[in-house]
């Protein structure tokens, strides 16, 4: 069973991840709609895609789903609101039927520090630094790598919120939130603010939304 977790995060908001196996049975989706273009994929694409309608199909219990997409990429499906994030290893969905919701998760990795200068703001870089400081004044000490990589995520995932806005990293400032747990995404465009919750481990990063 590759599934890790379904959390009820809200009223009307689920959130799941599931670890991708190494050896699927895809014949398990012989009878569903999609299942001629989830054979059609490369391996990895399709190990991927398998995950996630196994995933969704947990959280629903509805095996007749079927995912698509928008042309600004923003995925679709019967019924729900739905944001989907994959990384090495690991795959989210968050479900709404009443607001938007979007999610991103990546695998702990220090790629990201080579980057960092290309999505950080200027002012989001003390940000980053206080995060890890209170963290070790409060006793729990996180590898360097995970403040940038959280506002890696939390910046993916107001981007896919405002998907409609093709916003860029500079057009979206991550501070922390007031509320413990949580991180502020500011829409520098409309000058909206969103909470966004994150968890990590020693394998990934998570960080979602929903407005």
């Amino acid at each position: 069973m590759a599934l890790l977790f379904i959390n009820e995060i809200d009223k009307d908001v689920r959130l799941g991840v599931w670890e991708m196996e190494e050896n699927l049975n895809y014949e398990q989706f012989a009878s569903l709609p999609f299942y001629d273009r989830l054979m059609s994929l490369s391996d990895g694409r399709r190990k991927e895609t398998a995950s996630v309608y196994s995933l969704l199909f947990a959280m629903t219990g509805n095996r007749n789903l079927v995912i698509g997409h928008e042309p600004s990429g923003k995925p679709y499906v019967e019924g729900y609101n739905i944001g989907i994030s994959h990384t090495k290893g690991f795959v989210s969905v968050i479900l709404s039927t009443s607001c938007d919701v979007a999610v991103d998760i990546e695998y702990i990795n220090t790629r990201v520090l080579r980057i960092a200068d290309r999505f950080l703001r200027e002012d989001e870089k003390p940000n980053a630094l206080q995060f890890a400081k209170e963290k070790d004044e409060k006793g729990h000490h996180i590898p360097d790598v995970i403040p940038t990589l959280l506002f890696w995520c939390a910046k993916e995932t107001i981007y896919k919120l405002y998907s409609d806005e093709r916003l860029t990293f500079q057009n979206i400032k991550i501070m922390d939130a007031e509320q413990g747990g949580a991180l502020c995404g500011n829409n520098l465009i409309t000058g909206e603010s969103v909470r966004i919750d994150y968890t990590f481990n020693n394998d990934y990063v998570l960080t979602y939304a929903r407005k």
